[in-house]
């Protein structure tokens, strides 16, 4: 790993590196810990952000065959760890950043930021677009979201006539299925307020209907699903 260290500086402040804390000269182990501490959630302002440095960080860690991943979680927050990748090829274990992601209609969005606050008191790492006003406050938001349902768990989609005539809803469904498809696996979670059909979903996939199910229950729900208690 030693020839990353240079091509890094890039990224990072090279005073920063040599001067203060030394890194050029250090040995893997203590380069490979730093990088994990910059991405710590007490060090970094939002998942958000998080993100952007992983994805800066591994074009230049991929020279030498290494790649910085989510490896767990705390309060429902992104520890990044650095590994080999070809290690993380043989894994079947995905890099999870958000482990809900909230797609729905503007419509629909009192029932939606229900199930968000629930989720939030619980220390689930939710993608919900009203705590991330600042992050995405200038974005280009068809990339940007491309990103975030890349990283994300599971999709938790609520399905509406509203949903099905929207334009970002659309875009997000789009972003959704090409992760579903990548994963091979439970990603989508339909919940449904009506009978909308949508593009790519499929009737075989198990739904929720929300016609008689509270806020408060399909966030529990989505706990269970996390294999959380409350």
């Amino acid at each position: 790993m030693q020839n990353y260290t240079d091509s890094i500086n890039i990224v990072i402040n090279s005073e920063l590196l040599s001067s203060r804390l030394n890194l050029i000269d250090s040995d893997d182990k203590t380069f490979k810990k730093f990088l994990e501490t910059r991405l710590h959630p007490l060090v970094v302002n939002s998942a958000e952000e998080a993100i952007e440095l992983a994805n800066d960080f591994n074009q230049h860690l991929k020279n030498d065959g290494y790649k910085l991943q989510v490896t767990s979680h705390i309060s429902g927050k992104p520890i990044y760890s650095v590994i080999s990748i070809e290690t993380n090829s043989n894994s079947n274990n995905d890099a999870t950043v958000y482990e809900i992601v909230l797609s729905f209609a503007g419509e629909d969005r009192e029932y939606v930021e229900a199930v968000a606050k629930y989720l939030r008191a619980n220390d689930v790492s939710c993608f919900y677009d009203k705590y991330e006003d600042v992050t995405l406050w200038g974005k280009d938001l068809v990339e940007h979201l491309d990103v975030v349902y890349r990283s994300a768990r599971y999709c938790v989609m609520f399905i509406s006539e509203h949903y099905s005539k929207k334009i970002w809803p659309t875009h997000e469904r789009r972003s959704a299925l090409s992760r579903a498809i990548e994963q091979k696996g439970e990603y989508i979670l339909p919940a449904r307020f009506d009978n909308t059909e949508l593009p790519g979903i499929r009737h075989t996939i198990g739904y929720v209907d929300l016609k008689n199910k509270k806020p408060d229950e399909l966030a529990k729900m989505i706990l269970k699903k996390l294999g959380r208690s409350n």
